[in-house]
C-alpha cells in the first residue's frame, strides 16, 4: 500500500459548521496534513516512503511507471535519476531533501498565493513528489488558455515590450500574436542560444509577420561573459554550462535591452535564477508582468517567488499548469 498522509473530509452539515474553526475547506486541509507528514518524519524517513510508494507505483501501474521513469532519467540533471536496481535512488533523495529542508519555504509560498486553482496546483504537485499519483496531475490539467497567456492574470496593449528569454522556435511569440493580435506590442525581444532553434524563430517571424520581433543570440544570466552548450539540433532542453563545444554570449537583461520592459517570459532548463537576478533592474523599475518556468528542479516553487519578492515586495504569485498528466513539467510561475 502506499504511504500517503491521512487528509480529513468534510462529511456532513455539522462538520461543514465546524470546519470554519477547524478545517477551512479540503484544499488548505490537504496542504496541512501533508505538512505535518513532512514534519513528524526526518530526511531518511521521508525518502524511504517516497521510494515505496514509486515501487507501488512500479506494481500498480507498471507501463505508466516505466515512461515516467524514463522520462526522470533522460533528464536526470533536472530531478535526479532512478535506477532501484542499481541502487541509485536519487530522484527520491532529491525530493525527501527538498520536503525535509525547504518545508517551511513551501509553507511560505502557499500562503503567498493569491488563488485556490494556484493552492490546488501546489499541492497535487507536492503530493505527486511524495506519492507519484498521476491522478494528482491528471486533476490539475487544464488548456483553457495558452502557456504564459493565461487572459484572467495577464492583459496586453499595443505598448507591450515583451521579452521571451528561452525563445526555442518561436512557438511562444507565435501564441502571443495569436493571443493578443499582432499589432499588440511596441517590441518582442526573443533571446535563443541554439542557431538551428534561430532558423525556425526566423522562418515563424517572417510567416505570421511578426514585425516587432528582435532575435538575440544571447543567453540570459546574473552576469555579462561567455558560457557554452553541448548541441547545436533542434532542441528545448539545452543548459549553458562552463564547458560544452559551442559557444554563446551571456548578459544581463538589464544591460541588453535600453527601453522599458512590461512583460518577461522564461523558460531556460533551470537558469531561470540567475537570469531573473540579471533582470533586477528592470523589476524593480518597470514592475513588467512575470512568467516563469519553475518546473525544472524541486526549488524554483519556492525560491523564484522569494527572489522576486526581495527585489519588489508589491507582486502577487500565481501557479498555473499547463503539462500532462503523467510527469508534472511545464507549471508556470505568474507574478503580477
Amino acid at each position: 500500500m502506499p504511504i500517503t498522509p491521512e487528509v480529513p473530509e468534510i462529511q456532513n452539515t455539522e462538520d461543514m459548521e465546524l470546519s470554519v474553526f477547524r478545517i477551512p475547506n479540503q484544499i488548505d486541509a490537504e496542504f496541512d496534513r501533508l505538512m505535518q507528514f513532512i514534519k513528524e518524519r526526518d530526511l531518511s524517513q521521508i525518502t524511504e516512503a517516497i521510494k515505496q510508494n514509486l515501487r507501488y507505483f512500479s506494481e500498480t501501474n507498471p507501463r505508466s511507471y516505466q515512461s515516467s521513469i524514463h522520462f526522470y532519467n533522460e533528464y536526470g540533471g533536472l530531478w535526479g535519476t532512478y535506477f532501484p536496481e542499481r541502487e541509485d535512488f536519487q530522484l527520491a533523495e532529491n525530493r525527501a531533501y527538498a520536503f525535509a529542508e525547504h518545508r517551511e519555504d513551501f509553507e511560505w509560498i502557499y500562503h503567498r498565493l493569491e488563488d485556490y486553482r494556484s493552492k490546488r496546483i501546489l499541492v497535487n504537485i507536492l503530493y505527486y513528489w511524495l506519492m507519484s499519483d498521476p491522478k494528482r496531475i491528471e486533476a490539475i490539467c487544464d488548456k483553457t488558455f495558452s502557456q504564459y497567456f493565461d487572459l484572467d492574470l495577464v492583459q496586453c496593449d499595443e505598448n507591450e515590450v515583451f521579452v521571451d528569454i528561452g525563445g526555442f522556435i518561436g512557438d511562444t511569440l507565435v501564441d502571443y500574436s495569436k493571443v493578443f493580435g499582432t499589432n499588440c506590442c511596441k517590441r518582442m525581444y526573443c533571446y535563443e542560444i541554439v542557431p538551428e532553434n534561430i532558423k525556425y524563430i526566423e522562418k515563424n517571424k517572417e510567416l505570421f509577420h511578426l514585425d516587432s520581433v528582435v532575435i538575440r543570440q544571447k543567453g540570459a544570466g546574473n552576469k555579462n561573459g561567455t558560457m557554452y552548450f553541448s548541441s547545436n539540433s533542434i532542441s528545448s532542453v539545452n543548459q549553458l554550462s562552463e564547458t560544452g563545444e559551442y559557444e554563446v554570449p551571456v548578459v544581463r537583461i538589464d544591460d541588453d535591452i535600453e527601453e522599458d520592459v512590461t512583460f518577461i517570459k522564461m523558460d531556460i532548463e533551470g537558469g531561470e535564477e540567475k537570469a531573473l537576478l540579471g533582470c533586477a533592474e528592470k523589476i524593480r523599475k518597470n514592475h513588467p508582468k512575470l512568467a516563469l518556468s519553475v518546473y525544472h528542479n524541486h526549488k524554483d516553487l519556492w525560491k523564484l517567488p522569494r527572489l522576486i519578492e526581495e527585489i519588489d515586495p508589491s507582486y502577487r504569485f500565481y501557479f498555473r499548469y499547463y503539462g500532462f498528466p503523467l510527469v508534472p513539467t511545464e507549471y508556470v510561475l505568474y507574478a503580477i
